[in-house]
């Protein structure tokens, strides 16, 4: 039954999305030279040609939304990534369309393109966000339930049963628990019975009408984990693991498929692909306005640390950015040029005597740091994020505080 609904709703979902793009396609036409009145100098093509690409698009958008993966359960998925995914998708299918305009000897306006891309965008978001809001009022109301179960009842499936509660929307009622050891059953954890043991599975399975089975198994119950797997596997039940990075560093903890085997990401640097773009940007944009705006400040400061001591203006330091990375970041100088002729690097006070009269002032309003708009115009840095600090500190610390590398990501 689970399946038949999953199936007819994909279905569903489907046909609508093929309308979707149908309609945005005429639309696109029929406002770009009926309804806006934009001038056509080279006259008006025919509708049959339109509707010809429309015909032949139509299908092909909905192949590559499908080779997207939007027609599977996304009933935990989140509904911003599942509108980005469908932007993605319409960025594709616009862009096959100018592929054939070209081939087509330019017979499709760039401007109906662009039409249509932004209806379709519009439409199949409205349709989506309605559809997700529905379902999820029914959910809430008790209907279009799925049915779980979980095994552990440890610190990893209480975690688990905490997050599908938060989320009754997400339509997933808990059966029970199944433990590893046999005095567990009757007990309860987080609030639900422990129906029985790992061997138990596949008659607890059938007898509850289950529809998911949750393995979530800390890493030392691997040799009960691979036999739940066993006993489950002549079941039509899905089958959901939750690996145990409890004890691991999960600094942006992902999954990947690495020729078809899914390998867990640990540790990995947040800023990839959109996200890396979007914060480059940020920081290229804001960078370039504050060195042009403060440009006379900067000017101000440089004169009055040059007149007011020995020494060069700037201050040049090693310190350690993303990934391990080292660089120069740059400071108006506030000590001594000889404030560290010892060699051994030390922390400044509050009266420190390295400082020049300049210095005081500008490190208590923190303006010796403006030059560092040069390292984070150059990448060496951002404007948000964790301080970089000297490569002998890293090492002091990374010895004495626990996953402080980690920062580095």
């Amino acid at each position: 039954m689970f399946v038949r609904q999953r199936e007819l709703l994909a279905t569903a979902v489907f046909l609508l999305d093929g309308l979707l793009i149908a309609g945005a396609w005429l639309a696109a036409y029929w406002l770009r030279f009926y309804a806006l009145g934009i001038p056509a100098p080279l006259g008006i093509p025919p509708l049959s040609f339109h509707l010809w690409v429309g015909a032949v698009l139509t299908p092909v958008g909905l192949l590559v939304l499908r080779t997207f993966r939007l027609y599977r359960s996304a009933r935990t998925a989140r509904l911003s990534h599942e509108l980005f995914v469908l932007a993605e998708g319409v960025v594709v299918i616009t862009a096959l369309a100018g592929l054939g305009s070209f081939f087509a000897r330019g017979e499709l306006p760039r401007s109906v393109l662009l039409l249509f891309a932004g209806i379709a965008v519009a439409g199949l978001w409205t349709t989506r966000a309605v559809v997700r809001i529905a379902l999820r009022s029914m959910r809430r109301r008790g209907r279009n339930l799925r049915h779980v179960m979980v095994v552990g009842t440890g610190e990893q499936a209480v975690r688990l049963i905490g997050k599908l509660e938060q989320h009754p929307d997400y339509g997933i009622a808990i059966r029970g628990l199944v433990g590893t050891d046999r005095a567990q059953v009757g007990a309860t954890v987080a609030g639900h019975p422990v129906l029985g043991t790992v061997d138990d599975l596949p008659g607890l399975v059938e007898r509850t009408g289950t529809d998911f089975v949750y393995l979530a198994l800390p890493r030392s119950d691997w040799q009960a984990e691979e036999d739940a797997l066993v006993r489950l596997s002549n079941s039509t039940v899905a089958v959901r693991l939750v690996p145990d990075l409890v004890r691991a560093f999960t600094l942006n903890a992902a999954v990947e498929d690495f020729d078809g085997m899914p390998v867990v990401l640990v540790t990995e640097t947040p800023e990839q692909g959109w996200n890396a773009v979007i914060k480059r940007a940020f920081d290229l944009v804001f960078a370039t306005l504050g060195l042009v705006l403060l440009s006379p400040l900067l000017l101000a400061i440089a004169i009055w640390v040059r007149l007011d001591s020995r020494g060069p203006i700037l201050y040049a330091q090693e310190r350690v950015g993303v990934n391990g990375r080292r660089f120069r970041m740059y400071k108006f100088r506030t000590m001594r040029a000889d404030a560290e002729a010892g060699g051994d690097p030390g922390w400044t006070t509050a009266d420190d005597p390295r400082r020049t009269r300049a210095g005081e002032p500008l490190r208590k309003l923190s303006l010796d740091e403006l030059p560092q708009l040069w390292n984070v115009l150059l990448g060496h840095m951002s404007l948000v994020g964790p301080r970089p600090e000297r490569p002998v500190y890293v090492d002091r610390f990374r010895a004495s505080i626990p996953r402080y590398m980690l920062r580095h990501h």
